[in-house]
């Protein structure tokens, strides 16, 4: 019986594998094999007729195993044979358990039929045996294995049985970890985790979370390509959390890169899980053997765009199939990886869209990486141009890591790798064949679902000359040729080439990223004619909300500007003035006069200048007039904005020089010419290098120009504006006031209310300087009502700082201190230095009149800072003068009093 034991032995080890191909119906034959000896052993009334019984089954057990090839996939022709000896078996035990349940007295009267019984089973046994053998087609003499004397030699050593035994189990531990068996296909090894990792514990802990939960254990992270989706996934996987609940060789790397059917992911299925079928076109025997065994396993699908996104619509079906009989397994848990905008299949996901890298990590990505590709030097220059650069490439981590390695080879410093970022884009980050954001970028776009959508690939060019995005109901603007936009945006966003904000379809931002539009601008991946398109769109837009501040659109023309407009400014700042297209010139320098109002740049004015001039030396230009016109525009928008931005001196050339060039046209533009004259009337105030009869000869002759014409009522009114500004600052406040009126009249009656805002603001100062303070009070508030009617943000901004000023003098300190809030609001949009300035100043003196000596200090900091900034005039020099003084005085003091507010210098101008 030491042989049985064997073989109850080696049944035993064969259950605890019985999920495994090719042994589990060996298994199965052998458990009832082993149950079959068992019921002779207490078949103790015919003892020698079961011990013969027994010892023929045994002998059968041992023929089976020896024949079975353990270490390849057996015929289906073998397991027919094995499976009718088990048959013949359980006919065996049935007749063996009738027996067993017999009373006593039953089994002692009918021993002689028991036995008669017990021998049948003999002799079916050796029919069965004999049927074995022939079927193996092997002679009887040989095929008989001599059962008898194996049987003697395994008793004589059991170390032969035992070898039997390691043979089969080390057959199973060799191709089993856990589904031991060849594939079909090559098996590929998980990767390495990436050694830099910055900006994503948060995330990789709470994706470890969901997927130990075997509740939330379907988890699908999204993103663009490069964004770091398969190293999350991959750091998941190391995790203290995820080793201690999937053992290590139930952790398996799927990746689906080359998957592009849902045949060529089943066969990967099969190779990545190690389980092989007679055939591989049906995902049943991996299901089965999945469901099998209950051990808790972890499946990551990388890449998973490629199955989902590569074929028809009839194989996606298929996809979502093998997708769906996953998620059904409780113990499978899912992680998968995409280059998508939305999760795949009918699976109710844990969804984890992946941002890019906040500035802090995106900096220590890049200087890590680019301390080992430097061979433990350090980046140097790791200032604001480190971050413009990082903000340029998107704070993806794909296009960081390659840069850095780039950089840190090379020695490149930030300042190079922007210029190579203007001139290749994406063609810089490049690591080897296998690894660059133009081949990440490019499978994208080679997704059937986006080449079947000739609409789709259309919008993406257009997105991708905007660089800040749209949003959805302004998508008809940009792309009016288009018929299908929902649709192309979904196809956009399934391939993760677009993206769109949270919220709505109508108002949410779609746009594309930093790199796919780097990506899209090179290699003539945009398409001419979308190209001119977009221009021809942007030039129409700029000119359809084309106003000036007292016309009653203004405010909506604002809104909608500013809505695009720094896709507006990316647009029109490629205008080439050898390649012009119709109204270009002239959208450039409307946008020009929008920004002046809002936020003063001189980057697209001076452009239009550029182009401006180009355009009018052209010598195929028809309209030789209408071409000079424009740049006497642009010479008149381009010194409005350094106005604005208190660069006096170089603003009073320009306007000087665009008056002339109005008055040099063939038809002389008098009303233009006096805007100008006007406008440097201000520039002379404020500079404080003009004599008095100077000023008044400029202020005279813009009075003329403007007023030439008495018919065009609102130049005449702008005329008297102007002269009334020179008569206020000439301190003739009567004539001014008079003067005033009659401006304000006119722009009353034809319903300007930024130029009647104007009026009512110098008015206030002229009451002010008469120390009228509650009326010079009264007038700004009604400036400011018509301010605010009009939308315009400058004269708002003047108005709320006398209003400051005055309520201060009446000592009405709080309110105040909102009036100057307000102020700098508007203030820090304009980007006046001396705007702001004179904000802080009244906000410090306020500070210091409430006690608040930090808040004082603070304030008047900055306030010098600023004045610093127009040192070259007059008040610039005042007001670093008297800060310093203030702030000197308020060094001295551990705290504040009364007696040391008074001890201040007011701010100035107060009237």
């Amino acid at each position: 019986m030491y042989g049985i034991e064997g073989v109850k032995a080696l049944a035993d080890a064969l259950e605890s594998v019985s999920d495994l191909i090719p042994l589990p119906f060996l298994s199965t034959f052998l458990k009832v094999g082993v149950k079959v000896l068992e019921a002779c052993e207490e078949a103790t009334d015919i003892e020698e007729n079961a011990a013969d019984l027994q010892r023929r089954v045994y002998n059968l057990m041992l023929v089976v195993v020896d024949t079975v090839p353990v270490n390849r996939t057996t015929s289906l022709e073998l397991r027919e044979r094995i499976n009718k000896l088990q048959i013949i078996l359980d006919s065996i035990l049935s007749d063996m358990d009738k027996l067993k349940e017999q009373r006593k007295w039953l089994q002692v009267l009918f021993h002689d039929r028991n036995k008669e019984r017990v021998d049948k089973c003999v002799a079916r046994l050796n029919a069965a045996l004999e049927q074995f053998n022939m079927a193996g087609q092997l002679r009887v003499e040989e095929s008989q294995l001599r059962v008898e004397d194996l049987l003697d030699k395994i008793k004589a050593d059991y170390s032969a049985f035992a070898a039997q035994l390691n043979r089969i189990e080390d057959a199973v531990k060799e191709t089993t970890r856990p589904h031991n068996a060849p594939s079909a296909r090559p098996r590929q090894d998980m990767p390495v985790p990436h050694h830099i990792f910055y900006g994503r514990d948060g995330l990789v802990d709470q994706i470890t979370s969901l997927l130990v939960t075997e509740s939330t254990s379907r988890v699908c992270v999204t993103g663009v390509g490069g964004m770091g989706k398969t190293s999350i996934a991959l750091a998941v996987t190391e995790t203290t959390m995820v080793k201690n609940t999937f053992l290590k060789e139930y952790i398996f790397w799927v990746p689906c890169i080359e998957a592009k059917s849902s045949d060529l992911l089943r066969h990967i299925l099969y190779a990545q899980l190690r389980i092989t079928a007679e055939s591989y076109d049906s995902l049943d025997p991996l299901i089965a053997e999945l469901d099998t065994s209950k051990q808790r396993r972890l499946l990551l699908l990388d890449n998973f765009e490629t199955p989902w996104l590569s074929g028809q619509d009839q194989d996606r079906v298929k996809v979502n199939d093998i997708l769906v009989r996953l998620a059904k397994l409780p113990h499978i848990a899912l992680l998968v990886t995409m280059t998508s905008g939305f999760t795949p299949g009918d699976v109710a996901w844990q969804h984890r869209p992946l941002p890019a890298l906040d500035l802090i990590a995106a900096r220590d990505a890049f200087k890590s990486k680019y301390r080992v590709a430097a061979g433990g030097h350090e980046l140097t220059a790791d200032g604001p141009e480190l971050d413009e650069f990082l903000t340029s490439i998107g704070h993806i981590p794909l296009a960081i890591t390659l840069t850095a390695a780039s950089s840190g080879r090379l020695g490149s410093s930030p300042d190079d790798l922007l210029r190579e970022w203007g001139k290749a884009g994406t063609a810089m980050m490049s690591g080897n064949e296998k690894q660059s954001m133009d081949k990440t970028i490019g499978l994208s776009m080679e997704r059937e679902a986006v080449k079947s959508n000739p609409q789709a690939l259309t919008l993406l060019a257009i997105l991708s000359m905007l660089p800040a995005g749209t949003i959805g109901n302004h998508l008809h603007w940009w792309a009016p040729t288009l018929t299908s936009l929902p649709a192309a945006v979904e196809t956009l966003r399934l391939a993760a080439l677009i993206e769109k904000d949270d919220g709505p379809f109508a108002t949410s931002r779609i746009f594309v990223r930093p790199t796919i539009q780097a990506y899209m601008a090179h290699q003539a991946r945009i398409p001419a004619k979308v190209r001119e398109q977009v221009h021809d769109t942007c030039y129409k837009f700029v000119l359809d909300h084309k106003s000036i501040s007292d016309d009653h659109k203004f405010k909506d023309d604002l809104t909608a500007l500013a809505g695009e407009e720094t896709n507006i400014q990316g647009i029109l700042m490629e205008v080439d003035a050898n390649a012009l297209r119709p109204n270009a010139v002239d959208a450039l320098i409307a946008f020009s006069l929008y920004q002046s109002w809002t936020k003063p740049s001189t980057v697209v004015v001076a452009h239009a200048l550029r182009v401006a001039l180009a355009a009018h030396d052209d010598p195929r230009v028809a309209d030789l007039d209408a071409a000079a016109h424009r740049v006497a525009e642009a010479y008149q928008c381009l010194g409005d904005a350094l106005a604005s931005l208190n660069r006096y001196d170089e603003a009073g050339k320009l306007l000087q020089e665009a008056r002339a060039r109005f008055k040099g046209l063939r038809e002389a533009d008098l009303c233009r010419a006096g805007e100008c004259s006007k406008n440097l009337l201000k520039t002379w105030v404020y500079l404080g290098t003009e004599s008095l009869h100077e000023v008044e000869s400029l202020a005279e002759e813009a009075l003329a120009d403007l007023c030439h014409d008495e018919t065009k009522r609102y130049y005449v009114a702008q005329g008297l504006l102007g002269f009334g500004y020179f008569l206020w600052w000439a301190r003739r406040w009567d004539e001014a006031l008079e003067t005033l009126s009659a401006a304000q009249a006119i722009f009353e009656e034809l319903d300007c209310p930024a130029s009647t805002a104007e009026c009512l603001w110098l008015m206030a100062r002229i009451y002010a300087g008469r120390n009228e303070y509650p009326e010079a009070l009264r007038i700004a508030r009604n400036g400011l009502v018509k301010a605010e009617q009009s939308g315009e943000s400058g004269v708002t901004c003047r108005i709320l700082r006398r209003i400051a000023a005055y309520l201060i003098l009446e000592q009405s300190y709080e309110d105040a201190l909102v009036a100057v809030t307000r102020c700098l609001t508007f203030c820090q949009v304009s980007s006046s230095p001396g705007g702001i300035a004179q904000g802080l100043e009244f906000l410090a003196y306020v500070c210091a009149a409430r006690l608040d000596l930090q808040g004082a200090r603070a304030a008047y900091s900055g306030a010098q800072v600023q004045f610093g900034k127009i040192e070259f005039t007059a008040s610039g020099r005042a007001g670093v003068a008297r800060c310093s003084d203030n702030l000197a005085e308020l060094g001295r003091l551990t705290e504040m009093s009364q007696n040391d507010f008074s001890k201040l210098a007011q701010p100035d101008p107060m009237d």
